[in-house]
């Protein structure tokens, strides 16, 4: 009776729910592996966006910095958008202007008597005098440390390696770094706003994707799908202003880089709460408030948010044809806008097209369950009122 039962016990153990329930796992795990893969396709050191001002002028010879410009196209660290000249209206100033809006994160630029300057060092050295060597000047947002460094090292051993070539030399180029935005921040201050929103989208669209908003049945209908969705609005939005200010708080007292106005941050995160629980009522609604079904979901929901919410990655360096999917996500906005001004020093005018969209994808997630929950009551309501 004992082998019997525990044998029992074994096969019901290893049943079709165990089955089905493997399948399952081994689906999501296949998929969150995969895009995995898909996501670091790039990394977070290739196809950096750079500007390049080149106005190096020589008369009968080669310019060594179209030289080094060339040796770094040809590798993958930076990806240059723009290449500008002496013939471009303020090509420096264009570029920054680049810089600041944040199509490049980085401005290398190579003056006007570029290599001029180094046969001058080579000629002061052979006659036993001195001249300073000649500049690349990196103007850098070094709110992403990865990429900054990654810019930084790129030039250097592209200024090494053609000054190795042409002239077996290595000194006569200094690169003199330009902190534009985010001086002094680490890999600690890159991540906080990560961390934050990270949490506070995972403790609020929990809640609200367990729960049982599209359950059957007159009652839960009329109640949790349509006045539910007021409270959920609103306690949400408590939920949020309570998170985000207990993060802010504990982040300032940890020293983290706060440069820009904390009352758009503070929203920012608020924002992103109100709209993952938006989120989770929808699905919730759409799974028909299936508890199993929702923890299937759940981990289809998180992972790839890690993966392409710029957490890890900033979007910049996710490929292109993944872009679309970081953007179904209230997390990427918050993060995105949280940066910008924590580490940039952004107020209100840098972040306010994520602003918009985070309220924007509030209206949509709570306005399709509101509609939805209205219809299902008109219809529950219409044959009694035509008995």
């Amino acid at each position: 009776m004992g082998r019997n039962g525990s044998w029992q016990k074994i096969k019901a153990g290893f049943g079709k729910g165990y089955w089905m329930q493997l399948v399952g796992l081994v689906v999501i795990t296949s998929i969150v592996i995969t895009l995995f893969g898909l996501a670091f396709e790039k990394g977070p050191t290739s196809d950096i966006n750079v500007d390049i001002v080149n106005l190096d002028s020589t008369e009968g010879g080669q310019s060594t910095a179209t030289a080094i410009i060339e040796r770094m196209k040809s590798g993958s660290t930076v990806n240059v958008v723009n290449l500008r000249g002496p013939s471009d209206v303020d090509p420096v100033q264009s570029s920054l202007d680049d810089l600041e809006s944040g199509k490049v994160e980085a401005v290398i630029v190579f003056g006007q008597n570029f290599t001029a300057g180094i046969s001058a060092w080579i000629s002061s050295a052979r006659n036993g005098t001195t001249a300073p060597p000649s500049n690349v000047v990196l103007y850098l947002d070094s709110s992403n440390p990865i990429s900054t460094a990654a810019v930084q090292a790129d030039v250097a051993q592209s200024v090494q390696v053609v000054l190795a070539s042409t002239y077996q030399l290595s000194q006569p180029v200094r690169v003199v770094p330009d902190i534009v935005y985010g001086e002094g921040t680490d890999m600690r201050d890159f991540m906080a706003p990560a961390i934050a929103g990270l949490l506070i989208f995972i403790l609020t669209l929990m809640p609200t994707l367990m729960s049982r908003m599209g359950g059957e049945g007159r009652e839960q209908t009329l109640l949790s799908r349509g006045d539910s969705v007021g409270v959920t609005v609103l306690t949400s939005l408590v939920t949020g202003m309570a998170l985000s200010l207990a993060i802010l708080a504990i982040l300032s007292l940890f020293g983290i880089r706060m440069a820009g106005d904390m009352s758009a941050s503070f929203i920012l995160l608020t924002l992103l709460a109100v709209s993952s629980a938006g989120l989770g009522l929808l699905l919730s609604a759409a799974l028909r408030g299936r508890s199993s079904a929702s923890l299937a979901v759940f981990p289809l929901l998180l992972y790839p948010a890690i993966l392409l919410g710029g957490i890890v990655l900033p979007v910049s360096a996710i490929p292109d044809y993944l872009t679309p999917i970081s953007y179904i996500y209230p997390l990427t906005y918050a993060i995105d806008g949280s940066r910008l001004v924590m580490l940039n020093g952004f107020g209100w005018e840098g972040c306010a097209v994520q602003v918009l969209a985070l309220v924007i994808y509030s209206a949509i997630c709570f306005g399709t369950v509101w509609w939805v929950g209205r219809r299902a009551t008109f219809k529950l309501a219409a044959p009694q009122n035509g008995g």
